[in-house]
């Protein structure tokens, strides 16, 4: 029988990258530290320890092999290095935070890294690592290790998600609050991608080895959508809406807490938030879409409605540990007082002239008597 290691996959992710790999005829083992066990996984063979260091990682591994690996946690160049030579193909999960800012839309992978100095405040000096991890990757490939690729991920959304975006939404619902502050008009575009569809990256690149090997795929759903229309969908999930009211950062700065997603701005780039800029990153998939033969397995809103019915079933921690949602995340105070704030400036406006409307510019003569 095939084998598959899959390191991490306890996450949003991995139990559809188990289900992809049991359905195609492999026997899977789960490498993770154990602090998150998953009722759907019990029946696998699982590796408990540390898959961030090389001597753990040797230790734990042990000079086994596996026919292929999918890497979605852990310090991944180690785990590469260490598995050199132990497997046929493997499939490192990356991020698109990795990627620089680049004019129009949409971003593709041959966008530039972004540079040092200007990664997301939220990342540290991470990011510039996460390349260079991606690159050491592709090189081990070039030099006959396996057969590589990288997966950027966006933003994950389904049950297990460690953050899950959508308990703002959701909770604001629960509280019924009815308005809701934007900037830009919450019409700016990022990347987002349904769990089942982030795991059919990894898979389909695995069933087109040859094709996938030295490549970097960016994921994401084919169909994006807005912040608002993003809000919406989940707000009707609960029959509910919200009215928007739209503040710009120059009055609110980006990532205040007087503002609902305030902490998502730690993975926007530091030089944006800075200048209050909200910019387009609309991930492409179509790399993927042409030469792995990717598709959307779920729809993005029937699983964004499936999300919701979990994490109302099973709400998440919110404690601001490890990278979870805070409860400074849901600061009504501030947001009440930034509303009446608002709402005196557009009771104050002066005049702003009046509506125009320009004539269609085409002339239509009459038919001839």
């Amino acid at each position: 029988m095939k084998t598959a290691l899959v390191i991490g996959g306890t996450a949003a992710s991995g139990v559809a990258i188990v289900a992809g790999l049991r359905a195609r005829g492999y026997q899977v083992t789960i490498y993770h530290r154990g602090t998150h066990e998953l009722a759907e996984l019990d029946d696998l063979e699982h590796i408990h320890g540390d898959p961030h260091h090389p001597d753990t990682i040797d230790r734990d591994l042990g000079r086994r092999s596996w026919d292929v690996t999918i890497a979605t946690y852990g310090r991944i160049r180690f785990l590469a290095d260490a598995l050199a030579g132990r497997t046929g193909h493997f499939v490192s999960i990356s991020g698109t935070p990795v990627l620089g800012a680049v004019d129009g839309v949409p971003t593709t992978e041959d966008a530039p890294y972004e540079r040092q100095g200007n990664e997301p405040s939220g990342m540290g000096r991470l990011l510039h690592r996460i390349a260079e991890t991606e690159q050491a990757v592709l090189a081990s490939g070039r030099g006959g290790a396996f057969a590589a690729t990288v997966i950027r991920y966006p933003y994950v959304y389904g049950p297990y998600a460690v953050a899950p975006l959508e308990w703002h939404v959701i909770q604001r619902v629960l509280d019924r609050r009815r308005r809701w502050i934007v900037q830009g008009a919450g019409l700016v575009l990022n990347g987002r991608c349904a769990s089942p569809n982030a795991a059919e990256f990894a898979l389909r690149a695995l069933d087109h080895r040859e094709a996938s090997a030295g490549q970097i795929y960016n994921a994401a759903d084919t169909r994006q959508y807005a912040l608002v229309e993003w809000i919406q969908a989940i707000a009707a999930r609960m029959d509910w809406s919200f009215e928007f009211v739209d503040i710009p950062a120059a009055i609110a700065p980006l990532g205040n807490t007087a503002v609902p997603l305030a902490g998502e701005y730690s993975w926007m780039r530091r030089g944006d938030v800075e200048q209050g800029l909200l910019r387009h990153q609309l991930i492409d998939n179509r790399k993927a879409r042409r030469e792995i033969d990717y598709r959307d397995v779920v729809d993005p809103i029937e699983w964004l409605g499936h999300t919701v019915d979990h994490w109302l079933a099973h709400p998440p921690t919110i404690d601001g540990v490890d990278g979870r949602l805070s409860p400074a995340e849901f600061d009504y105070a501030a947001e009440d007082a930034l509303l009446a704030f608002w709402d005196g400036v557009v009771w104050g406006r002066p005049a702003v002239g009046r509506q125009l409307v320009r004539a269609h510019p085409y002339a239509h003569p009459k038919p001839a008597a």
